[in-house]
């Protein structure tokens, strides 16, 4: 019999009130700035923090009424389902992440909060409209002293059998997508970033340009899709376009798996790499933001002349303009030159003409658009001397 290995966990019950505490201090964790401010003291503190929403959970979704059914369900003695979680590192301080039970544990601690009256208890029905400030000290104490069951792996013997966990508790429900999945296993500070950036395009707190161009629609941002897109523009600014990677989704693996591994074996070396691709993106961004202002889907046809409403973002034309802009930094030129309003619109105009005549538009090119052979072909051609002028180089 071959040896096999086994995923650490534990059971364990968590008072409620412990369980808020938990994810007081979460929250805590993620607005950190800098972890060396600390002492050690309370890096210890917040030790175990519940990382409610990690980056692979969905965003929250349940009604008030069904968060009052759980509060209902604690007062009445009906079992609650044990929650899952696992073990992680937060900026180099222990967490647990929320594999499963998200629902319930944000609607314990947002009732602490008097964040909502129970609604729509059918068994308690007296105590409709009162938020927890307002209940019983009886009723307090017996929801606070509650053990909630918790199964906590540990660690994981390897990578397909971590995947392999994160499907299955997902499958009583919708099942997670790819890019979920990928938030779930290759952690990072880099990851931590875009989901963040990503959320800022979704709730328009950048300018409506970038979110356009993104096309960061709630939906989009739900289902990671905007995340992906990311990830994939950070591979090519990084390292060009890949003629291995015969989709697209390829790069936001490799990229991401690259950086969480990166993070576990030279954490220095990780940190100034974020900086770097951080910085790297934002340029690219105020670019994208320049072109926002003259065509308002630019990660589309759009960019070429052709309009669709039904495809505001297209990955294919996201993977050419980043190619494009890794060639510039390749060969010297500084993406500040774009910020000149005439160099910029003489870019857009070789683009113009550059893409309707390539196979893009090509009747006879029946493959996928984001072939990585055409693709690398098209940025190989692309000629920046009369794109830009030539010019010297910073």
């Amino acid at each position: 019999m071959s040896e096999f290995s086994l995923a650490n966990h534990k059971s364990q019950d968590i008072a409620i009130k412990d369980v808020i505490s938990m994810i007081s201090n979460g929250f805590e964790v993620q607005d950190i700035e800098d972890i060396n401010a600390l002492d050690e003291e309370k890096r210890l503190e917040l030790t175990d923090s519940i990382i409610l929403a990690p980056d692979y959970q969905r965003d929250y979704r349940a009604s008030v009424i069904d968060e009052s059914s759980i509060i209902e369900s604690v007062l009445i003695g009906i079992p609650i389902p044990p929650v899952f979680l696992a073990n992680d590192r937060f900026q180099g301080i222990q967490v647990l992440n929320v594999v499963d039970g998200q629902h319930r544990l944000r609607a314990f601690y947002r009732f602490k909060e008097n964040n909502f009256p129970l609604t729509g208890l059918k068994l308690l029905s007296f105590l409709n409209g009162k938020r927890f400030s307002e209940i019983d000290f009886s009723l307090k104490e017996r929801i606070l002293t509650h053990k909630l069951a918790a199964i906590v792996f540990t660690d994981f013997p390897g990578l397909d059998f971590e995947l392999e966990i994160f499907n299955r508790y997902n499958k009583g429900t919708k099942p997670l997508t790819q890019q979920e999945i990928r938030h779930a296993v290759y952690n990072s500070n880099l990851n931590n970033y875009v989901n963040k950036f990503a959320e800022m395009l979704m709730e328009q707190k950048t300018s409506k340009e970038l979110s356009n161009a993104y096309n960061a629609t709630k939906d989009r941002y739900q289902k990671k899709k905007v995340q992906e897109s990311i990830f994939v523009i950070l591979n090519i600014l990084e390292y060009g376009i890949n003629e291995n990677y015969f989709q697209s989704s390829i790069y936001a693996e490799e990229y991401m798996k690259q950086k969480s591994e990166m993070e576990k074996v030279d954490p220095d070396r990780a940190y100034d790499n974020f900086l770097f691709v951080k910085d790297r993106f934002t340029e690219f961004n105020k670019v994208i933001e320049l072109i926002g202002k003259k065509v308002e889907y630019p990660f589309s046809r759009e960019i070429y002349g052709i309009s669709s409403r039904s495809y505001k973002f297209q990955i294919s034309i996201a993977m050419i303009l980043s190619g494009i802009v890794n060639k510039m930094l390749v060969n010297g030129y500084s993406l500040s030159v774009l910020f000149v309003d005439s160099t910029l619109q003489k870019l857009l105009s070789y683009i113009f003409s550059f893409l309707n005549n390539s196979y893009l538009e090509d009747p006879d090119y029946n493959a996928s658009s984001t072939n990585a052979k055409k693709i690398k072909e098209l940025i190989t051609d692309f000629d920046l001397e009369e794109a830009l002028g030539k010019m010297s180089t910073e």
